[in-house]
């Protein structure tokens, strides 16, 4: 599997902004977020959360072919691009070793997460 950088999620976010969203209102506007709650916008769950779910893997390929996500099952079309977050293994507890694909599937963008230490899968967030 080929392998990019890492995700801006090895970086902390600032303490005061962790946890909260934080709106602004416009002039007669709707709403518009900021901060971190803006970075947490493309994600899918509530709060922006990763989502688990459930994935058909092709080992031959060696890759996610299909997933469903909120009971709708979706079929990768292609993967757009792949990368590994390697971090924290120097610290007890910290340990993070993940695997991501960017997928098109039904018209949409998403990145897909494996969790190597957890053995789990997640839809990380949608793009677009």
């Amino acid at each position: 599997m080929p392998s990019g950088g890492a995700t801006s999620g090895d970086r902390p976010e600032p303490r005061e902004e962790a946890g909260r969203e934080r709106r602004t209102e416009g002039a007669g506007g709707p709403a518009r977020l900021t901060g971190a709650a803006r970075a947490r916008a493309g994600r899918p769950g509530p709060g922006g959360e990763a989502v688990p779910i459930a994935v058909s893997w092709d080992e031959r390929q060696r890759r996610p072919v299909a997933f469903v996500w909120r009971r709708r099952h979706y079929q990768v079309e292609r993967v757009l691009e792949t990368w590994v977050l390697e971090t924290g293994w120097w610290k007890d507890g910290g340990h993070v070793s993940r695997s991501y694909w960017r997928v098109r599937a039904g018209g949409r963008v998403v990145d897909l997460r494996y969790d190597r230490l957890g053995k789990a899968w997640a839809l990380e967030r949608e793009i677009g």
